[in-house]
């Protein structure tokens, strides 16, 4: 008689299975590693964006540098890479108010707050620097800062550190324990070209050779980093902090489609949401009669330049190709926003030209205009009027924001810049 087989166990299913294992992870990893349902994992870049307060670029980065990631800010030196950054601290002083944290990680030097504050960033002189300032005044016969005057040096808009190491992994280490704590919305780190490693720092000789330099320390925190950054913290919540990383090209190349090197390499190539490539474009300015030992001549005076921009990678629901430029005025230290704003306006259909006229329709009413103007000038002078009233009034409802909000519908982009 043949001998009856016994039917081999009835496995459970793998949903199942999948559930014992999530189970198992979360209790016997405690925190270190984190299963969860798919849909239970939140994306901050969906919601919470850093706006640079250049309509064109917020347009093409969906709102602005996505939070929960680093981005980086590269180009050639003297291209405006620092000042982008310094407008993204603005920015968000706006929307936040008190409630804004930064943090500034400096490799190069100190952070330099007389450029932050001709970018519109409310950020304290030290009172020294003021009395310093004062001297100088008093020695060239210029009357002293009124109290008034003083107040404004130290008016300061939220919470900004400012850090600096004597190594790249002792920064690295102050930035992974800020990121870890979620204690910032902005982490600057300026610049990634210039840190420089342990081995290097203890150097006791310029002849001394380090090979690899920085790139390990900078490969082993973007390691800790995307870790910390695809974690929920110890409250069950996602760090959604932003970090820019600004970096300067190695090879002296004119246009992002030619590949480019920075430093950080390959492991930075893998970690960064955005690559804004920033780049100098032509000379603003005027020619003007001056006297020389030849006699008189004619002088070119730069007055300011053109800043083009490209998105050269994108992730986050950004895509790569974007393009645009804005002008810098050397004259008040910053970029013409109202100018850049008009454009992207005209561009997306908000506002509307006839003939020499520009009009703003109401959105409510497009029979109806909000600002017509003969010409440019005309109507971005009143744009800067608008918002002076506005700020003056201490409301929100200018011109300039109702631009801004038209145009994000118009491409489907809605966000809220006001988050814990």
């Amino acid at each position: 008689m043949a001998k009856k087989t016994e039917a081999a166990p009835k496995m459970p299913p793998r949903s199942s299975r999948a559930a014992e294992l999530m189970e198992w992870v979360n209790k016997k990893m405690k925190g270190h590693a984190q299963l969860k349902v798919a849909s239970e994992y939140v994306l901050p870049f969906m919601t919470r964006r850093m706006h640079t307060g250049l309509l064109s670029l917020d347009v093409e980065l969906r709102g602005g540098f996505p939070c929960g990631g680093l981005s980086q800010l590269v180009g050639p030196y003297n291209s405006g890479k620092t000042y982008l950054a310094w407008q993204v601290i603005r920015q968000q002083q706006y929307f936040k108010g008190d409630d804004v944290s930064v943090l500034l990680a400096m490799t190069e030097m100190r952070a330099d707050r007389t450029q932050a504050r001709l970018a519109g960033v409310a950020i304290s002189l030290g009172d020294e620097d003021i009395d310093n300032l004062d001297r100088a005044r008093a020695a060239a016969g210029i009357p002293k800062f009124t109290k008034e005057e003083r107040d404004d040096l130290r008016r300061e808009v939220g919470t900004i550190h400012e850090v600096h190491a004597e190594s790249a992994e002792l920064l690295f280490d102050v930035i992974l324990k800020g990121i870890q704590d979620n204690a910032y919305h902005i982490i600057v780190i300026d610049s990634f070209g210039s840190i420089m490693s342990a081995a290097e720092a203890e150097s006791k000789s310029l002849e001394e050779k380090h090979y690899s330099g920085a790139a390990k320390p900078i490969t082993e925190f973007l390691r800790k980093m995307g870790s910390l950054l695809t974690m929920d913290d110890e409250n069950k919540k996602v760090r959604d902090v932003c970090i820019l990383g600004i970096n300067q090209v190695r090879d002296a190349i004119g246009d992002p489609n030619v590949d480019y090197r920075s430093t950080g390499g390959r492991a930075l190539e893998h970690y960064k949401f955005v690559d804004v490539f920033v780049q100098t474009g032509r000379q603003i300015g005027y020619e003007e009669n001056l006297y020389t030992s030849d006699g008189t001549k004619k002088r070119w005076v730069q007055t300011g330049k053109e800043v083009n921009w490209k998105i050269a990678k994108g992730k986050a629901g950004i895509h790569e190709g974007g393009r645009g430029s804005y002008i810098f005025d050397f004259r008040t230290g910053a970029g013409d926003f109202y100018l850049d704003t008009l454009v992207a306006g005209v561009r997306h259909g908000i506002i509307q030209l006839n003939g020499s006229y520009i009009n703003l329709p109401n959105p409510e009413n497009p029979e109806n205009s909000l600002l017509m103007k003969q010409g440019k000038e005309n109507f971005i002078a009143a744009l800067v009027a608008d918002a002076a009233h506005c700020a003056k009034e201490g409301t929100t409802d200018s011109l300039m924001n109702l631009i801004r909000s038209e145009v994000f519908k118009k491409n489907g982009i809605y966000l809220e810049y006001d988050w814990e």
